[in-house]
């Protein structure tokens, strides 16, 4: 009876202790990172009356041992490190875990370690990241030299040392860094149509351009540049390609062609070789009653359209004329005589010409023939109109440019103009200017270029009048700028200035305000450097760029020169600068250099990294919270102020950063709530007071049959 007796109060001792486990589950279903514990019940060793036999050979069959249990007790009281749910705060300096791991904290400068699920930390007054209770965090810190940070750098911190106390100077400063990188993903459209144009270079009427175009001068007047840009990738008014072809080209007459000539009055066949046509007639005046005069006229007249001539008879003479206004090949044009006249044409010897048109035609040579009127660049076809259109009208004075009096410039406009001037010799020299396409056989008329060079017509080119222009000629283009800054943190702007100078080629040059420099750049203009040339494959991928690099003087007593690499993609790729058959526009620019900056906030990513934010616009990473794990975390011993420290049945800590190995991953701006079950608890207090309740149950029944036995004795 006394066993009963006892093992009732053994187990309300033990229901006891159950009940002080799940009040103070109870107790902190608000603490932060706290984690439930339970108590485990274990039956007490048993004590045997008879032990177990095995079954016997005569028949009798094996007997189960005769035991009492002697009560119950507690085994242990457990830790469950199940995860908590999160909740969002305001505090950026909050911190949750999510998966396995502890933070590791320290009152004594890492020599003794503790570990807590309690992200509730804060910065105090030296910049150091404590708990409430003062206990410094340890992690890693970046360096505090911060001059040359790279973009590599910026967002690591070197975790491979021993964990330390986490301070961050809350005056910190970010130096300048000064920019060595331009990088640009853009396109550079290379089809027939553009958007984005803009007027080809002045050009004035002196050989003044050369024909790369690397170095050009710039017009005093206009303080516009002069540059010879390649005809065959201008474009009109309306951004339609010319895409000149080799050969393609255009009549410009500077005046009508004109020959006089006597006819003798003969009979019989009379020949003439006119523009490569012959004319032949047979006339007796005697007989017809139509004059020699009249019937050359109209033999002439009667093969205008093989050779653009027509004939008139003025004051007894045979006067011909061609105004060069037909489209077609050189048969059409001036008047030539290919073969000696006979016949009433004796007077017309192989050779006679009045040459006033002239062919110009492009070629894709960079060293074309000008004899033959081959251009490729705006200033070969500007001087050779001018030279031609001198000698038309000063056929017997030397050409000179600095003598000229009639000038072919390129205005601002991008118009090719053509001014007759005065050269007081008493006469009034009147030009009529008429263009025309060329085409043959093998050559098909180009009506774009011949269309916009037409609008130069006009029947009255008055010596010292008004000039006649054509259409606007432009160049394809496209402009990206972007801010980069030197060793002082000075913001200059860098423009990048692209035109279409090839089928696969554009030039750039690089633009910054003064007063600062570029290197390589000219003496008049030091702030624009010239000469840059990107070339693209046939599939619209990067060929190569130069220069690959600007240097920069900034002229303000920074680091001088600064180089700037210019990042526009790989070779053979489309990783930078492209030009496809789509809209030239840019898609990405950037440089990596910024202004000093003091740190204004701060946070942490999913790593645990703490990340600072600079008045400059950078982030920077300045710190990185350590977490460790243990074999067993139910082994850790319970400090109090959500502290555990290690023990000998917990295993070493493994510290190291969040995400890797078993650690788990951080939240910022937020707390591990208690795991805690508020249901889970209160039903399990219900449980163990009907525990307790039972038990008590127990010893009073055993009292009441204790005071039987008594009772039994009277």
């Amino acid at each position: 009876m006394l066993r009963s007796l006892w093992s009732g109060v053994g187990g309300m001792q033990a229901h006891q202790v159950a009940l002080d486990v799940e009040s103070n589950n109870i107790a902190n279903v608000n603490t932060v990172g706290f984690k439930y514990s339970r108590a485990s019940f274990t039956d007490m060793l048993s004590q045997v009356s008879n032990a177990a036999t095995s079954p016997l050979n005569t028949g009798l069959g094996g007997q189960n041992d005769k035991s009492i249990g002697l009560g119950v007790g507690i085994g242990a009281t457990t830790k469950v490190f199940s995860q908590g749910s999160l909740q969002n705060t305001d505090v950026k300096s909050d911190l949750a875990i999510e998966g396995d791991g502890f933070f590791v904290v320290s009152s004594d400068k890492g020599v003794t370690q503790k570990f807590t699920r309690n992200g509730e930390f804060l910065f105090d007054a030296n910049g150091n990241l404590v708990t409430t209770g003062g206990q410094v965090v340890q992690g890693w810190v970046r360096d505090s030299n911060l001059e040359n940070l790279t973009d590599q750098t910026m967002f690591k911190v070197d975790n491979s040392g021993p964990a330390q106390g986490i301070q961050i100077d809350p005056s910190m400063v970010m130096p300048a860094r000064s920019s060595s990188s331009i990088s640009l993903r853009a396109n550079l459209n290379s089809g027939r149509k553009i958007e984005q144009m803009e007027s080809i270079s002045v050009l004035d009427s002196a050989v003044r351009t050369k024909a790369d175009g690397t170095n050009p001068i710039y017009d005093s007047k206009f303080k516009l540049q002069q540059n010879a840009e390649d005809m065959g990738v201008l474009f009109n008014s309306e951004g339609d390609a010319m895409a000149l072809t080799e050969d393609q080209g255009i009549w410009v007459s500077y005046k009508n062609s004109q020959m006089l000539r006597e006819i003798k009055d003969t009979s019989g066949v009379s020949t003439l070789g006119l523009n490569g046509a012959l004319i032949s007639f047979s006339n007796d005046s005697n007989a017809s009653g139509i004059s020699s005069l009249t019937a050359a006229k109209d033999a002439i007249n009667a093969a205008t359209k093989q050779t653009g001539v027509t004939a008139f008879i003025e004051n007894g003479v045979l006067r011909l004329e061609n105004k060069n206004e037909l489209d077609g090949n050189e048969n059409l044009k001036n008047i030539i005589i290919t073969d000696s006249g006979t016949g009433v044409f004796a007077n017309f010897a192989n050779g006679d010409a009045d040459i006033t048109s002239f062919r110009y035609k492009y070629t894709t040579n960079n060293e074309p023939d000008f004899t033959t009127g081959q251009f490729k660049t705006t200033e070969q076809l500007r001087e050779l109109m001018q030279h031609d259109a001198n000698m038309v009208k000063n056929p017997d004075g030397p050409y000179k440019d600095s003598t000229s009096t009639v000038s072919v410039t390129v205005n601002q406009y991008g118009m090719f103009e053509i001014l007759n001037k005065d050269d007081g010799n008493g006469q009034d020299d009147i030009l009529n200017v008429l263009v025309t396409s060329y085409s043959s056989d093998n050559i098909a008329s180009n009506v774009l270029f011949k269309d916009a060079m037409a609008a130069l017509n006009t029947t009255a080119l008055v010596e010292g009048g008004k000039p006649t222009t054509s259409e606007r000629f432009t160049k394809a283009i496209h402009n990206a700028s972007i801010d980069v800054f030197d060793s002082l943190g000075s913001k200059h702007n860098v423009r990048i200035e692209f035109y279409k100078s090839g089928p696969l080629e554009w030039k750039f040059r690089a633009i910054v305000p003064t007063p600062a420099r570029l290197v390589g750049a000219s003496e008049a203009y030091p702030n624009i450097l010239e000469g840059g040339r990107v070339t693209f494959n046939g599939d619209g991928s990067l060929a190569g760029i130069y220069p690959p690099a600007i240097e920069l003087e900034p002229q303000n007593g920074a680091k001088t020169p600064q180089r700037i690499d210019l990042a526009f993609g790989s070779n053979k790729s489309f990783d930078g600068l492209t030009s496809v058959d789509k809209i030239s526009e840019t898609y990405a620019i950037d440089q990596n250099g910024y202004q000093a900056g003091d740190l204004a906030d701060i946070r942490f990513d999913n790593n645990g990294t703490l990340l600072g934010a600079f008045s400059n616009g950078r982030t920077l990473a300045l710190a990185q919270v350590a977490l460790a794990n243990f074999a067993n975390n139910a082994g850790l011993r319970a400090e109090g102020g959500n502290l555990f420290s290690q023990s000998s049945n917990s295993g070493a800590p493994t510290i190291g950063a969040p995400n890797t190995g078993k650690r788990g991953g951080i939240s910022g701006s937020k707390l591990e709530m208690s795991n805690v079950d508020l249901s889970r608890s209160l039903t399990q207090l219900i449980v163990t007071q009907r525990g307790f309740q039972a038990n008590s149950k127990t010893v009073t029944t055993s009292d009441q049959i204790l005071n039987t036995l008594l009772a039994l004795k009277q």
